[in-house]
């Protein structure tokens, strides 16, 4: 038994578990898993020598296919850049494999080169770690491998999926052959198939006249949609979707923000009952609506049957899949006592959109109208990247009913935004629009460092010269080291960055030219970034004049 042969489990058994894609950091200690997934999946190994950038990538893929992908890196700090994309894997609920190269124990901590402390280097924001021995001699050993990398991957997609990760000390040499094991074991995690409501929730929900359903983030799921179509239909059930719950596009849904913006909700709004599933919600308004309802109940819906008390009233946990609890819901009979409820709830948001529709039309060039603009220009079937801070929740404010919308929204960084829409886009033959800030462009721009950049990704920049999310928020713009920590203008030459890495760039700086260019944008047959200048303006002073007035 060859001593390195079980690093060939590795790609024998996540292959056999539905995994797809292989995204590789280039090194020399991670030469042998190098060596052995491109042996197994060839044309499905990515190639990204920005670690930080590879992570999001694999995020990206994982988002689109849900399915897990696996991410290796060789070691040293090149295993700590996959950090960032390991949280928000874990806070949003995506599937990555994380496999690092380290050197052999007997290294560690001898002031041997690229060699540091591996063991949990990502322990709060993983589902579980691993490590793999360093060589192994007989039967027994190869068992112990199997148990780690069946167990490895079934966590990964089981409950509410997340991110684990394998350590994997290599001593020299590095570039032999290593044979493949000709059987190895597989292993599955039974899990339900059924839900069913318990009599004491029957009785519970039955009793509830008014009740909203609050959708957190959420990938696009056909079985959840439907289940939730059908329910959603009661005339005592309001539906409250965001676009990162991609169930916007349900009949009677809401957009709670652009309401709560509009009025102050009187106490005929107030549910009896509050089931909240998904991830987490963007907007503030919001949750600081759900967490002042004392008198509520709060259901939590939860694969994995974690208590998630995002409003502070959390009343029952409710362990299984999203989609069957609805089903279940929809099959009990609900009398409805208050039809009134539903209707209240939609002419709310039929006036606070029209009420939008109106002002917008009013408003001088800016990043308001900018996204206003923007959003009429996409179509249904488009796949749409939100970027963080000010981009998604401009971008929330306007109706869009895409059925595909994605964010990192599980740690709502900047650091990642670009490489994860370019994983999408890898992952889909249809255009994928990257809307993004100027900072978190070029905080990510290494994400262009891609041979494999998808020609269906576009990327739209909105510029407005820093970080325009701090005039937005209460706070910031009243301290006096606003405009230089806060804001952080940069001296970034976009158009230099799309120069450097062979991007054809676009560029607006009007209503006009933005109408036009998105023209252009849509057509482009290559990875082409639209850049729209709004620096300058007084962008964080039209929104809050907007928003006071949404109240007139």
């Amino acid at each position: 038994m060859h001593l390195k042969q079980h690093l060939s489990l590795l790609p024998l058994i996540f292959k056999a578990k539905g995994v797809e894609d292989i995204v590789i950091s280039p090194g020399s200690r991670n030469a042998p898993l190098i060596q052995l997934f491109y042996r197994h999946f060839r044309n499905n190994c990515h190639s990204i020598v920005d670690e930080r950038s590879a992570a999001y990538f694999a995020l990206g893929i994982a988002l689109r296919k849900n399915k897990p992908v696996v991410v290796i890196s060789t070691s040293g700090t090149a295993a700590l850049n996959f950090a960032p994309a390991v949280a928000e894997a874990f806070h949003q609920g995506v599937s990555l494999i994380v496999l690092t190269a380290d050197r052999p124990p007997e290294w560690i901590d001898q002031q041997d080169n690229q060699t540091i402390r591996q063991n949990g280097i990502y322990t709060a924001n993983l589902k579980r770690e691993f490590q793999l021995p360093v060589e192994i001699k007989d039967e027994n050993d190869k068992i112990f491998v199997e148990r780690i990398v069946n167990e490895a991957a079934n966590l990964s997609q089981s409950d509410k999926p997340g991110p684990v990760h394998i350590n994997v000390p290599l001593r020299e040499p590095l570039y032999e052959e290593i044979p493949d094991f000709d059987d190895f074991r597989l292993f599955e995690i039974a899990g339900s198939i059924s839900f069913s409501l318990s009599p004491e929730l029957l009785s519970r929900y039955s009793a509830s006249d008014k009740i909203l359903i609050v959708a957190g983030q959420h990938i696009p799921e056909k079985l959840l949609a439907k289940s939730l179509s059908k329910l959603a239909k009661s005339d005592s059930i309001v539906c409250i979707a965001e676009s990162v719950s991609n169930l916007s596009e349900l009949d009677n849904a809401v957009n709670a923000d652009i309401i709560m913006a509009s009025e102050d909700l009187t106490e005929e709004y107030i549910p009896d009952l509050v089931i909240y599933f998904g991830g987490q919600l963007v907007s503030k308004r919001v949750k600081n609506y759900l967490r002042k309802l004392t008198k509520t109940e709060f259901w939590y819906v939860s694969p994995s049957g974690n208590a998630v008390d995002t409003f502070q009233h959390l009343n029952q946990v409710i362990k299984t899949k999203p989609h069957l609890f609805f089903e279940s819901l929809s099959a009990v009979y609900h009398s409805e006592n208050n039809s009134e409820f539903k209707k209240l709830w939609l002419d709310s948001h039929n006036k606070a959109r029209a009420k939008y529709s109106k002002n917008i039309s009013e408003i001088n060039y800016s990043d308001m109208l900018v996204f206003s603009e923007m959003s009429k220009c996409f179509n249904a079937e488009d796949i749409i990247f939100a970027g963080n801070s000010s981009v998604i929740r401009y971008l929330q404010l306007n109706k869009m009913q895409f059925k595909k919308f994605y964010s990192n929204r599980g740690t709502s960084g900047i650091d990642g935004c670009l490489s994860t829409a370019a994983g999408i886009a890898m992952s889909t033959s249809k255009t994928v629009y990257a809307v993004l800030g100027d900072l978190s462009f070029v905080y990510d721009s290494n994400a262009l460092w891609n041979k494999q950049l998808p020609h269906n990704l576009k990327v739209i920049v909105v510029n407005n010269n820093g970080g325009g999310i701090f005039g937005l928020i209460d706070g910031p713009s009243q301290q006096d080291a606003y405009q230089e920590y806060f804001v952080a203008h940069h001296p970034v030459k976009i158009n230099k960055i799309c120069e450097a890495f062979g991007v054809n760039h676009l560029y607006a700086k009007s209503v006009e030219e933005l109408n036009t260019e998105m023209l252009k944008l849509k057509k482009s047959s290559v990875v082409t970034l639209l850049e729209v200048d709004t620096s300058g303006l007084m962008n964080a002073e039209i929104f809050r004049n907007f928003m006071n007035n949404l109240k007139q």
